[in-house]
């Protein structure tokens, strides 16, 4: 159990930090899981809670600067459209967006890139992404620890393997606007 200590903080840095979150997600059925763990008594939360957090924060702070440094040579890669959609969202729900980013798979990958290239100021990004950070890897592994309370691991584990299962289903039925 204590190669989880290391590896799964690794995880979440190198999905919210690297492109790789976009194929690989599973930072939420992690800390779900890694609760519920901690809730049968197989896992101690502290120091595992803040190591949680620091490779979340590390990872958003990692596509922060990927984005300063290298998104203009990226941007010519995405369409325009897309590119201005994205800057449209993140003006219309400003800050909301990186305390929101991290529950997304996906997004949670993007957004620190795209607030990097976008220039956004990063005295300002700083405490939204430690914030966003913060809730989503405490809130989720709160939830997975509550859960492994009152269900036994194996029935919140089929249930994980089941929304994942449901959730790769839908992302690969095709889309109607076309």
């Amino acid at each position: 159990m204590n190669a989880l200590l290391l590896l799964a903080p690794l995880s979440l840095f190198l999905e919210t930090g690297l492109p790789i979150g976009l194929f690989v997600p599973g930072g939420d059925t992690l800390l779900l899981a890694l609760g519920a763990l901690a809730a049968e008594g197989g896992l101690e939360a502290f120091p595992l809670l803040p190591l949680l957090f620091l490779g979340s924060l590390l990872g958003h702070l990692l596509g922060y600067a990927l984005g300063r440094y290298g998104g203009k040579a990226l941007r010519r890669r995405f369409p325009e459209d897309l590119w201005k959609k994205g800057e449209r969202l993140a003006l219309r729900y400003g800050p909301l967006v990186l305390l929101l980013a991290p529950f997304i798979g996906g997004v949670r990958t993007l957004t620190p890139f795209l607030f990097g290239a976008w220039g956004f100021p990063f005295p300002r990004f700083l405490p939204l992404a430690a914030l966003g950070s913060l809730l989503w890897t405490q809130g989720l592994f709160l939830l997975g620890y509550f859960l492994g309370q009152h269900l036994p691991l194996w029935a919140i584990l089929l249930g994980l393997l089941l929304l994942g299962g449901i959730g790769l289903l839908l992302s690969r039925r095709p889309s109607r606007a076309g």
